[in-house]
């Protein structure tokens, strides 16, 4: 049985919308505590919240789910990530152009270094949807 939009137009519907909020700014907040770990060579406690910042992102996933706030037509979903992922490398690219005019060079590697990320992530998708889509 699908969840899918199961709490769609119940009472419970709008704390469901609340607490993917919630899981999703608390995946955001525990993956950038883990990089402050990290830089304070603190990597144990660095992939502890590493590992909560996954589960915060799995709830929100299932909030999401619950609601409805998602199509389930998987691969078409898929395939604008890709695109936005793609085109996102060079947007981001040129962002960190912008840190780097203002002398911020060490921020404009890190901003670079996830514009590489995003443009990976697109491939990733592309080959997932060649792979699973017409299974």
């Amino acid at each position: 049985m699908s969840l899918l939009g199961i709490t769609k137009g119940t009472e419970i519907e709008k704390q469901i919308a609340h607490f993917a909020e919630l899981e999703r700014q608390g995946a955001g907040m525990y993956q950038a505590l883990a990089r402050l770990a990290n830089e304070q060579g603190l990597e144990e406690l660095a992939e502890d919240l590493k590992a909560l910042a996954a589960d915060e992102a799995r709830h929100a996933g299932l909030y999401t789910v619950l609601n409805g706030d998602i199509k389930p037509d998987i691969f078409s979903i898929l395939r604008f990530a890709a695109e936005a992922e793609l085109s996102g490398e060079e947007k981001i690219k040129a962002f960190a152009q912008k840190a780097r005019d203002i002398g911020l060079d060490n921020v404009a590697e890190e901003i670079e270094t996830a514009a590489i990320e995003e443009g990976r992530h697109g491939m990733i998708l592309k080959e997932l949807i060649k792979k699973y889509e017409n299974k």
